[in-house]
């Protein structure tokens, strides 16, 4: 899964084109290039597109809406909301049956042609404040050699185990090389709350709660002593 989160345009990017039309595609190449971005590929439909995604290396995209005759810009954009890539639209389409579908896919921007180098970059700049925006409320996790974005709130508990620790929800558990206090640091501290050596808990998550334990689900989790005093002052206040 390909994650991004863009802390300054000053970055140079690594961008897809999806246009149909070779002429706007180089056109688009240029001004990307003159913003001082790369172009990792061109894509004349969608197939094509769907095959440099899956490459990898790419951290935004522009995208035509209407390629060969339909809105597979539109059914691409699906894709690259599970690939976790931003992207803005663009297209010559003004009307309002266009939009309301383009509107549900949540694109970073949407760009009328014809268009400028300046409202191409502002489009740009538009997507990557949607997309930071999006970033910050997920936790990026590497899981071996992949990155998994988990949104906090599915997050049940997670327990340490040597140098790792192992993220659970209710579909799937993680497993990341890092340190129990590391994750807590890029969690939301009114959320989560340390329990044990071995665990943390997602605060809203907790369906019964003991002395020395509590239960997420069908899961005991104990409450050490080191760690109680804290957690029934946080618990208190909340």
């Amino acid at each position: 899964m390909l994650t991004l989160f863009i802390e300054s345009m000053n970055e140079s990017l690594d961008i897809l084109i999806v246009e149909d039309e070779s002429i706007i595609s180089e056109m688009i190449r240029i001004m990307l290039e003159d913003l001082g971005h790369n172009v990792t590929g061109i894509a004349h439909n969608k197939a094509r597109a769907l095959e440099l995604i899956q490459r990898g290396g790419i951290n935004l995209a522009v995208v035509d809406i209407n390629l060969e005759g339909g809105i597979e810009g539109i059914e691409l954009a699906e894709e690259l909301k599970k690939e976790r890539i931003p992207f803005m639209f663009l297209t010559s389409y003004a009307d309002r049956q266009t939009l309301d579908q383009a509107k549900k896919s949540l694109p970073g921007a949407y760009v009328l042609k014809p268009f400028t180098e300046d409202e191409l970059y502002t489009g740009l700049e538009m997507t990557i404040m949607h997309a930071s925006k999006v970033m910050d409320t997920t936790l990026n996790i590497k899981d071996g050699h992949r990155s998994q974005i988990l949104d906090p709130e599915d997050i049940l508990y997670i327990k340490a185990d040597n140098i790792y620790i192992e993220i659970y929800t209710n579909d799937r558990k993680v497993v990341s090389r890092q340190t129990l206090s590391t994750a807590l640091e890029k969690l939301p501290v009114d959320t989560f709350i340390r329990v044990h050596r071995s665990f943390a808990v997602n605060r809203r998550k907790i369906s019964a709660l003991s002395r020395s334990s509590l239960q997420i689900g069908s899961t005991t989790i104990p409450i050490s002593r080191s760690y109680r005093e804290e957690f029934r002052r946080i618990m208190d206040l909340i």
